[in-house]
């Protein structure tokens, strides 16, 4: 059986997609069910961030080549990941939490100023 290392080898000599499809194929469940567990089960999150995983494995295949073990780069890369995609949701559902309640504010109807005036003068 080739080693993680030998298919990383052959991947950054040769650019070769077999090797590299084979590392993908040999890690993506350790990659997506430790980041399904980290984003709280949510898959379509944890799709993307084996995604980006996979993604920076193949950009810093050159500085992995001396790893004795990949599976713990896999696993450090796949917590900071999800960390981060956590992260990146929770400041978009709270961006869109204060887009709708500006919505809210602007939906309500406009102040009648003619008939607020006498008021507003009255208290001054």
């Amino acid at each position: 059986m080739t080693t993680d290392a030998d298919l990383l080898r052959r991947f950054v000599a040769d650019r070769s997609e077999d090797a590299f499809t084979a590392l993908v194929q040999r890690h993506v469940n350790l990659v997506y069910f430790g980041a399904l567990r980290r984003v709280g089960g949510d898959r379509h999150l944890a799709d993307d961030v084996t995604q980006r995983v996979f993604t920076d494995l193949a950009r810093k295949a050159p500085s992995l080549l001396n790893r004795p073990v990949l599976t713990g780069w896999l696993y450090t890369s796949t917590r900071y990941a999800a960390a981060q995609a956590v992260r990146s949701e929770q400041r978009r559902r709270h961006y869109e939490q204060e887009a709708h309640a500006m919505r809210e504010t602007d939906s309500m109807p406009a102040a009648n100023w003619e008939q607020l005036r006498p008021v507003i003068d009255e208290a001054l």
